[in-house]
């Protein structure tokens, strides 16, 4: 490609286009935004602290200075130039900062990147700045330097004139992003406003209509600041997108000078979605339950995913109704709608609605404030909806396994069911029917324990029902649910009652579920031979302390410090890792304890030691 020739828009944007990135996972998405999120604080203090430099700096070369050199620490590059336009000249004018060194340097205009960006008032944004015909080497030939990323962006007065151009080079770690272009164009603004002074300052001709208007945008512009900073601050811990919209309206509504400031994010599936709405007045958000994609205002931003800029014709000329979507009734004569963006896709819109005094507004700086409020709207909801969809993840997966370790536990139960169905087929005598009826009856009651204790593990309940028991009805009972599955398989269930009185104080069907429980435990682990021995006896104190061993291979040393958590489990195929989480939830709502002892090869014994009855309740 010539030189010599002009340089076509197309081929300008052919360069400055950059790959979008991958998918990545849920887990990384919420991690780069969070990381996004923290990067954009550090930079939003930084650009308040430029702001008060130059409301406070009375030397404008020292002011400059110190610019140059925040806006190099923002955007991690290694050089700064602000250049300010000469067209008299004909010629770019700047300070250029590397480190502690400046200098003055000047540009043609329309000569290098600089000055094409000067010309044209398009941002130039390279990953390879040699790629650029209208790069010029010299400079770092003449220097030493080698230039690799390049922005540059163009500054324009409150008249949409092009007094200036930005331009950093070199960042730090690799070549700038969207993000960057958009903060330094944001310092531009201010660079402008501060250029624009100075250029006022000098000349001593201005006006005190021209004083005022300038004091009152630098006012705004720090308002506007102070806006995203507080924003970022407050959004990092929303919880959800209502909490989201509530902290980030009132203040959007109060800087941005307008009747309400809007968000509204629709369910790209639903088609449809809530907005949320908010005066700068005392009163809390207000929220329209469903907006259209493609209804009123809101709508039409989140299906064009386009910036619209709308007063006086500009409805009617792009056949926009005057109002927000969902059939709220204010009457919209004036707004700055913005799409929220996650990569290609659009989320959503913020919008600042009738804008106070419109005449003396500036419809770029309004537009401008709103694609950065935005931005950070979008990354904030990305953010959470990266979180909700993790945890969903998360939720389904605990079901299932819970589902699972119910499943696996009735098979017990459904055994000795199935057993006792066979017998009553062949049985005659009433008086057996009736026992193995009342064996299944008691068999389904147990299913249905075990439902209720799953789902209250679950939700968390926590719920014991404590009574007299009679140990040797208790013993059958235990005996009835596991002995026959240990005949089967060759393990020997041994018990022995050493108690004074024969009684204890719990809940039955829930101790019978701890012991049955454990006892399968110890069978599976012990395989087709063994010994399981359940102890039961009374303590010092009138409690009562039941001791369950088994002669299998001992715990895991792996799972040994967390063997009561939920889902730990090791070595089973169909475990899930439940039953001792609920088996330990239930010791503790008696007041009781359970603890273990294990070595590997030697076996596992456990001991469940509970509370004596109320002294009212003792006899």
């Amino acid at each position: 490609m010539s030189r010599e020739r002009p340089i076509s828009d197309a081929e300008l944007d052919a360069l400055d286009e950059s790959l979008s990135p991958g998918p990545v996972s849920a887990d990384l998405r919420v991690a780069q935004l969070e990381a996004a999120l923290g990067q954009q604080e550090v930079r939003l203090a930084g650009m308040l602290r430029i702001a008060g430099n130059l409301g406070q700096s009375r030397d404008p070369k020292k002011a400059m200075r110190a610019m140059v050199v925040d806006i190099s620490q923002l955007l991690q590059a290694d050089r700064t130039t602000i250049y300010e336009v000469r067209k008299e000249e004909g010629m770019l004018r700047g300070l250029a900062v590397e480190g502690e060194i400046s200098l003055e340097v000047g540009v043609p205009i329309g000569s290098g990147i600089a000055g094409l960006v000067a010309e044209r008032g398009r941002i130039i944004n390279l990953k390879d700045a040699y790629l650029h015909p209208s790069f010029d080497p010299k400079f770092d030939k003449l220097t030493g330097y080698r230039t690799r990323s390049m922005l540059v962006v163009p500054m324009r007065n409150s008249r949409r004139e092009i007094i200036g151009v930005v331009q950093v080079l070199n960042k730090c770690d690799g070549y700038f992003t969207v993000d960057d272009q958009q903060l330094l164009t944001a310092l531009a603004a201010q660079a402008a406003i501060t250029l624009e002074a100075l250029r006022l300052q000098l000349e001593l001709n201005l006006s005190n209509t021209e004083l005022s208007d300038l004091s009152r945008q630098l006012r705004q512009k720090v308002r506007e600041l102070e806006l995203l900073y507080q924003n970022e601050q407050a959004i990092g811990d929303a919880g959800d997108e209502a909490e989201l919209a509530e902290r980030i309206l009132k203040l959007a509504c109060r800087v941005g000078r307008s009747e309400v400031a809007v968000l509204y994010l629709p369910d790209s599936e639903a088609g449809a979605g809530p907005a949320w709405v908010r005066g700068g007045g005392a009163g809390g958000s207000s929220c329209i339950r469903r907006v259209e994609i493609g209804d009123g205002v809101l709508g039409k931003v989140a299906s064009r995913g386009e910036v619209l800029v709308l007063a006086g014709d500009a409805f009617e000329a792009q056949a926009i109704p005057r109002t927000l979507g969902g059939g709220h009734p204010l009457v919209v004569d004036d707004a700055v709608a913005v799409p929220l963006l996650d990569g290609d896709v659009t989320m959503g819109a913020f919008a600042l609605v009738n804008r106070r005094d419109p005449a003396r507004r500036n419809d770029a700086d309004d537009r401008q404030l709103a694609v950065l409020v935005a931005g950070q709207v979008a990354r904030a909801v990305a953010r959470l909806r990266s979180r909700e969809d993790a945890q969903r993840r998360d939720r389904m997966m605990t079901i299932g396994q819970m589902m699972s370790g119910v499943l696996h536990d009735l098979r017990g139960p459904m055994s000795v069911i199935s057993g006792y169905s066979q017998l009553m087929a062949g049985e005659d005598d009433p008086a057996q029917r009736a026992e193995m009826s009342a064996a299944i009856r008691r068999k389904i009651e147990l299913f249905n324990d075990m439902t209720r204790e799953v789902m209250a593990f679950a939700r968390g309940e926590r719920h014991v029902l404590c009574r007299k028991v009679f140990l040797d009805k208790f013993v059958r009972a235990v005996r009835e649910s596991v002995e026959e599955e240990f005949r089967e398989r060759g393990v020997a269930f041994e018990w022995e009652e050493n108690t004074a009185k024969g009684i204890s104080f719990f809940d039955e069907s829930k101790l019978l579920r701890v012991v049955t429980n454990i006892a399968r435990n110890a069978r599976q682990a012990m395989g087709h031979s063994g010994t399981f021995r359940w102890i039961i006896e009374d303590t010092p104190d009138g409690g009562t302390r039941m001791r369950m061993r088994d002669t299998g291979p001992g715990i895991p040393e792996s799972i040994r410090a967390r063997l009561f958590e939920a889902f730990t489990t090791e070595g089973k195929k169909e475990g899930t890792g439940l039953g001792l989480a609920i088996v330990r939830r239930i010791v503790e709502d008696h007041g009781g304890t359970i603890t273990f002892t294990t070595e590997t090869g030697q076996g596992t014994e456990f001991v469940i030691t509970l509370p004596p009855p109320p002294p009212e309740q003792a006899t």
